[in-house]
């Protein structure tokens, strides 16, 4: 991929397999803490779907930068490296994603420019810092969520006829630590566009909704809304719980759009439609 020419992307891309956004464990396990605003802390969660520990800052902002990265990728392939563990060697597998680093900030924009390249930056060095640990039915990966990131050789053509704007742009590479290569390779994948989710203004909400749209069938009576919370590692009580609820009543509207719909007064929690599809 390094010596790859932009024209021979199409067909390359028509060879690999799907890898979807997201997968069920980096939506169900909060990895990514359900704010807008994430701490700089190590926490630990566990629960029905398993246990996780962040040492670093992940939230759904750093999620939302994740899943537009895969969703807007030019390419992906994979490398491996040797590693010595306990005296010998094994084979470590990474993904190795290909993508222009201009789409991703306007898509980030949602049609308001582009996204901060201030802001980009820092949260792809939040990525790079951050360690994940998780457990899985017995299973445990740990290490960083992404492990390089550099500019690519390979150089993407811009249709313009603008004297001031280049012709061409550099791609960008972004190598994913084991932790991301594993959950891809292993889990059940998930397709969709981050746009509507994006839209959503808080953190509990966005984190809700990726938890939800991995589960194919919801209960007819409604899910019990504390419990839901306390799958995304939040406080469901005092002041802290109104705070929450009052969060969810700010994006009651777009939520509905995407099928989900609260009874505040019951505190239960209905998905009313397909919300898979409304991310298509």
């Amino acid at each position: 991929m390094e010596d790859l020419k932009y024209e021979e992307i199409p067909e390359l891309k028509k060879k690999l397999n799907n890898i979807g956004v997201a997968t069920e464990t980096l939506n169900r396990l909060p990895a990514f803490e359900a704010s807008m605003k994430p701490r700089q802390t190590t926490r630990t969660f566990e629960g029905k779907y398993g246990k996780v520990t962040v040492e670093g800052r992940l939230g759904q902002v750093h999620k939302t930068l994740l899943e537009t990265i895969l969703f807007k990728k030019e390419l992906h392939d994979y490398i491996h490296t040797n590693q010595v563990i306990g005296g010998g060697k094994i084979k470590v597998k990474y993904l190795k994603v290909l993508y222009d680093r201009e789409k991703i900030r306007k898509y980030m924009a949602q049609g308001k420019g582009k996204y901060s390249k201030e802001r980009y930056k820092i949260l792809l060095d939040d990525m790079m810092r951050t360690i994940l640990t998780l457990n899985i039915k017995g299973e445990e990966v740990r290490g960083p969520l992404v492990i390089d990131l550099y500019d690519s050789p390979t150089f993407k053509p811009i249709n313009t006829k603008s004297p001031i704007i280049p012709k061409e742009v550099k791609l960008t590479t972004i190598i994913f630590g084991s932790v991301i290569t594993t959950l891809i390779e292993n889990e059940l994948k998930f397709t969709y566009s981050p746009k509507l989710i994006m839209a959503l203004s808080s953190g509990v909400s966005q984190a809700l909704v990726r938890f939800l749209l991995t589960h194919q069938n919801h209960p007819a009576a409604g899910y019990h809304l504390k419990q839901l919370v306390k799958n995304l590692d939040c406080p469901t009580e005092g002041g802290e719980w109104y705070d929450i609820k009052r969060a969810l009543k700010r994006d009651a509207e777009q939520l509905e759009i995407l099928g989900v719909v609260i009874n505040f007064e019951k505190e239960r929690l209905f998905v009313v439609k397909n919300i898979l599809e409304n991310l298509l």
